[in-house]
């Protein structure tokens, strides 16, 4: 027996170690493959991160440079911090009204595709193939660039930052990335925008996270990353020219006077955010009805640009001169208050008319300018407080909430206050004023300017990832084939026949034009005398649930909360065209959190075997 066991162990110990070795050898082969494949993808992204960073860099220079070289030529730079009728230029209003018209007609050539707008590129971050327009970026800067340059006063932050979005989507086809990708570029494309315009790059992956894809992932972070960081060496160091913003003067430690004082100009620069985002809603609804043609409109606000500047000439353009003067307290009260109220108007008017470019700079000036008027304000009470305000920090502090109310990102302005001003003091005093402003639009308007125009579209970004997902699928895409139709003129006796065939409890009636009469429950029908002769439809639910064509999966979902039954008929101009089972709904439901969270945080998306990422049922 002990010899039968040696043969058996010397037979069977070679051949169970190569069993083992080619095991071995094949899980160190799939293991090498996966890592490779992921180390592959993880270099694509890098790159693409990379090469979004340069080019919008060069991009951020060229433009400035453009808008800057523009306004040299005509607007007058000595005059711009006068305030006051001094006579009549007519340079001043020929210029705007013909850049006006070459947006105009620039408009009317690429109708119906409008350029492309930072809320196009917020609403994208949320679809399931996070792309803008390729070329609705570059078509937006263009325009943006004539724009400033004609005397707009708006910025070139927001083209930036579309820019930034449509050469991702380039790179996303060139690439042929997929929507798991796209996302990652979008949100690189952006940082490296914000990273370019105001050289700072720790703004620009905050930014890029807070506003537009509205969610932290340590996946997406490493490209945006590296793409804020490219835009910012390349548009500094490799061009030894960073684009300087502003000069941020030197301001002193904040004590509790400057602590209370500034959660005062928070609650001012709240308030006057809700009311001029309330104003631009309404100011864009009243220009929408003008009886004005596309390529007439940005001729109209050029006109008015031109007309207001002859009392405030330093409403033209981006205006950051201006703002720099305001920093340095030169410009007195009066001239401070009539800059704020004529530089709001003109951008409204401008960014509803389409001679616009972004609305980050309109937002930085006129929050400079109401810090300015709060300091020289707290400064009349000098005589009795003994206290005297830093204009400086209200300015700043002033900028940095008008800004973040706006846009909704207080996390990246409270960063961007400390890149520009390099003060550790004065960033943790203007925390206050960032803060208060924000609580203040969030609670009496909107988180940002950008929410009413989405919601406007159907889209409401308060829903969540998930819930915006099931609004984008179709009831339709949910629906089941697997219904019973009757005929109004079944009797009860054959109704039950039937849905006994049929191996279900519910059914649908129909009249002779085959519009759905209603829904039939089998106990309804069950034990009743006569029933040869009783007519089914007599016996119909009565109020049942129905859902209709055009809705959607979230619709569903909150319609059928408290849905008790087998199914749910789906209408289309009274036609019965499916019903939907509560189990299915719910399984789509599961599914699309689990295909959100798995798009978030795996390398390899790989939740479309059943359904499509936008909840599609595939064949």
């Amino acid at each position: 027996m002990r010899r039968l066991m040696n043969r058996l162990t010397s037979y069977l110990t070679p051949r169970l170690g190569a069993v083992f070795i080619a095991l071995l050898g094949g899980s160190l082969a799939r293991l090498t493959m996966q890592m490779t494949r992921s180390l592959r993808h993880g270099l694509a992204i890098a790159a693409v991160g990379i090469f979004i960073g340069v080019v919008v860099a060069y991009a951020a220079l060229a433009s400035f440079g453009a808008v800057e070289l523009l306004l040299a030529v005509w607007r007058p730079e000595s005059d711009l911090l006068t305030v006051g009728f001094r006579g009549l230029h007519l340079n001043w209003l020929l210029i705007p009204a013909l850049a006006g018209l070459a947006i105009g007609g620039l408009l009317s050539w690429l109708a119906p595709q409008p350029p492309v707008e930072l809320a196009d590129v917020i609403h994208a971050a949320h679809k399931p193939d996070p792309q803008v327009s390729r070329t609705g970026g570059y078509i937006s800067l263009l325009k943006s660039v004539l724009a400033l340059g004609g005397g707009s006063p708006t910025g070139l932050y927001g083209p930036l930052v579309v820019l930034g979005a449509s050469l991702a989507a380039s790179m996303k086809r060139f690439t042929r990335l997929s929507p798991h990708f796209g996302e990652m570029a979008l949100g690189a494309g952006v940082a490296a925008a914000i990273s370019a315009a105001f050289s700072a790059p720790l703004a620009g992956i905050l930014f890029a996270h807070e506003v537009v894809l509205r969610h932290y992932s340590l996946r997406f972070f490493a490209p945006v990353t590296l793409a804020s960081a490219s835009a910012y060496v390349f548009s500094g160091e490799g061009l030894n020219q960073h684009i300087v913003m502003l000069p941020i003067l030197p301001t002193r430690m904040a004590g509790p006077s400057d602590i209370f004082l500034l959660l005062v100009l928070g609650v001012m620069a709240g308030l006057l955010a809700v009311f001029l985002m309330r104003g631009l809603e309404r100011l864009r609804k009243a220009m929408t009805a003008l009886p004005l043609p596309l390529w007439a409109r940005p001729v109209l606000a050029g006109l008015a640009v031109g007309i207001l500047a002859h009392i405030a000439p330093g409403i033209m353009g981006p205006g950051l001169d201006v703002i720099s003067a305001m920093l340095d307290g030169t410009i007195s009260a009066t001239g401070l208050m009539t800059l704020l109220v004529l530089k709001a108007l003109a951008a409204g008017l401008c960014l509803t008319l389409y001679f616009h470019g972004g609305i980050v700079a309109p937002a930085l000036f006129v929050g400079a300018a109401l810090g300015g008027l709060a300091a020289a304000a707290f400064a009349l009470l000098t005589p009795l407080t003994g206290y005297t305000p830093d204009s400086g920090l209200f300015v700043l502090a002033g900028m940095a909430a008008m800004a973040s109310s706006i846009l909704g990102a207080p996390l990246a302005v409270i960063l961007l206050g400390f890149e520009l001003s390099q003060n550790y003091a004065a960033t943790t005093a203007i925390m206050v004023t960032i803060v208060t402003a924000n609580l203040l639009t969030s609670r009496l308007y909107a988180r940002s300017v950008f929410e009413p125009q989405l919601l406007a579209r159907g889209v409401d970004l308060s829903l969540g990832r998930e819930n915006l997902a099931l609004q984008a699928t179709p009831v339709t895409h949910l629906m089941a084939p697997d219904f019973v139709t009757l005929d109004d003129t079944m009797s009860v006796e054959a109704a039950v026949a039937e849905m006994a065939r049929a191996q279900c409890a519910e059914a649908h009636v129909l009249d002779a034009d085959k519009n759905w009469v209603g829904k039939l429950c089998l106990y309804a029908l069950v034990n009743r005398s006569d029933s040869a002769t009783l007519k089914a439809k007599d016996f119909i639910e009565t109020a049942p649930l129905v859902l209709q064509a055009s809705q959607n999966a979230l619709q569903a979902q909150q319609a059928m909360t408290d849905f008790i039954g087998e199914a749910v008929p789906v209408l289309d101009d009274a036609k019965l065209v499916g019903i939907v089972h509560e189990a299915d709904l719910f399984a789509h439901a599961r599914m699309v959190t689990r295909s959100i969270w798995q798009h978030d945080h795996d390398d390899d998306v790989r939740d479309k075997s059943a359904f499509g990422f936008d909840g599609a049922r595939k064949n």
